[in-house]
């Protein structure tokens, strides 16, 4: 790509940003259109001309799906996520967490569009780079590998996968408690969340007394924060113990 064609592309994907950000959704969809097109065209069969092509399918992908255009946003995400997996064979470090985070943005699309297999089947690859990172740079994908995990659980409790859903999510939750063992403050809040989604799940699956065990432990996270800041904290505090009272009603009359 030569030099005027590469700042041409820059100019364009900052006036999409701009223009996204601005709320004009079409407007920016015709600069990030006109990037793509130029990257397509002119780019280098190199890892980084390929990570600059799917960074921009990536962006036009999210403001596609919020403007509920599913189909044209799945194509670019579809094929952002192609790029990064070749990405990935030049060069791990840049590919593979592109890859996750479109593989979850795929997932989530797939979701919406009401096919949860397809979802489901994004999650788990989404979870399985993310799996991988944890072993090469375990401090930025701990967290976004519970995440993905937690996206991973809500899906099979669609598709009826109790099981399995309770088993990814209790494996998030594992994550995050690693994660705040290291560093409660920055991860007690993610950890009481965590909790609370096992919680929920726990309680619709039947499993009413492993919900009370996990509502107990968040009661007393989110009490903690609540002595800090009771402001943003004894609300969120009250519906948690609400919720415990509730289940340890239901596991006494069960």
């Amino acid at each position: 790509m030569s030099k005027r064609d590469l700042e041409q592309a820059m100019t364009l994907e900052e006036r999409f940003a701009e223009l996204a950000e601005a709320g004009e959704a079409q407007a920016a969809l015709a600069a990030i259109d006109e990037a793509v097109e130029i990257r397509r065209e002119h780019g280098k069969d190199d890892a980084e001309s390929r990570n600059a092509l799917a960074n921009a399918l990536y962006s036009k992908s999210l403001v596609l799906a919020a403007t509920d255009d599913a189909t044209a946003a799945l194509a670019a995400i579809t094929e952002a996520a192609d790029i990064w997996r070749t990405v990935s064979e030049q060069d791990t470090a840049v590919g593979m967490p592109n890859l996750a985070l479109a593989l979850t943005a795929m997932s989530d699309q797939h979701a919406a569009a009401g096919d949860d297999k397809a979802a489901l089947e994004a999650a788990e690859e989404a979870v399985e780079v993310y799996t991988f990172l944890q072993t090469v740079v375990p401090e930025q994908a701990m967290l976004p590998a519970a995440g993905a995990l937690s996206g991973l659980a809500t899906i099979r409790f669609r598709l009826g996968e109790q099981a399995e859903g309770l088993t990814s999510m209790a494996e998030a939750v594992t994550i995050v408690r690693q994660l705040a063992a290291k560093d409660p403050d920055q991860h007690r809040e993610a950890l009481a969340v965590s909790l609370n989604n096992l919680a929920t799940l726990q309680v619709r699956a039947g499993e009413i007394a492993g919900a009370v065990v996990s509502l107990e432990e968040v009661a007393v996270i989110v009490s903690s924060l609540a002595d800090v800041d009771p402001q943003t904290y004894q609300p969120v505090l009250d519906t948690v113990l609400t919720n415990l009272r509730q289940a340890q009603a239901q596991a006494q009359a069960a």
